[in-house]
């Protein structure tokens, strides 16, 4: 789907905040999905899902229990897509994702959006993936590699690449597009968790 929306540029390619979700929560956040039982990521759409570890490799938990961490992180959401200006059609989140990223575990370049809209009986249908979410919940210090990079073309049509070191700290979170390109370098050390959520919305037109 990049390949069709990667033209539309806007002035900020992503909305950051700083730390702005406590500690607190982030270890509770943690706890919560610590217990569950994870599944290896896999890479798809609503109709193929598959093991790929040339592109990803992580564990994933998926949860509609806990619906107050979707109104803690709303807000955020909301906010930034008007503050960005990117001022998209948005209605409402796919199911929370609880990502954990072990020694040489990553996920390659990928854009968060599909080729087409979700066929599928539930909620999603005929919506696509507009704006992408993502949450640190680790200590900066407690993990080595497993930055977040993104990469987009300048105003001369040239491929930049680069890195959101800022993403390292605990609390942090991450607007973008969900055409964006980017990827989770292969962690080196220690263990990296993140939470992401994907906003649904009608097509572009």
């Amino acid at each position: 789907m990049y390949f069709l929306c990667e033209s539309m540029r806007y002035r900020n390619r992503y909305w950051f905040y700083d730390k702005i979700i406590p500690e607190r929560i982030c270890d509770e956040i943690v706890y919560f999905f610590k217990n569950k039982q994870k599944k290896k990521a896999t890479v798809g759409d609503d109709k193929v899902n598959k093991l790929n570890p040339k592109i990803r490799q992580s564990s994933v938990v998926f949860d509609r229990e806990n619906l107050w961490i979707d109104h803690l992180i709303n807000p955020f959401i909301k906010n930034a897509n008007i503050k960005s200006g990117w001022k998209f059609d948005i209605d409402y989140p796919e199911t929370h994702q609880f990502t954990e990223y072990k020694i040489n575990q990553h996920y390659n370049w990928h854009s968060d959006g599909h080729d087409k809209p979700y066929n599928t009986k539930d909620f999603r249908n005929n919506k696509i993936r507009k704006l992408s979410l993502s949450l640190c919940l680790s200590n900066e210090n407690s993990y080595e590699g497993g930055n977040l990079l993104f990469s987009a073309l300048n105003p001369s049509n040239k491929r930049e690449i680069f890195t959101i070191k800022k993403m390292r700290g605990k609390g942090s979170l991450i607007v973008f597009p969900s055409y964006t390109l980017h990827k989770i370098e292969p962690v080196t050390k220690g263990t990296r968790h993140s939470l992401v959520i994907w906003y649904l919305g009608n097509p572009y037109r």
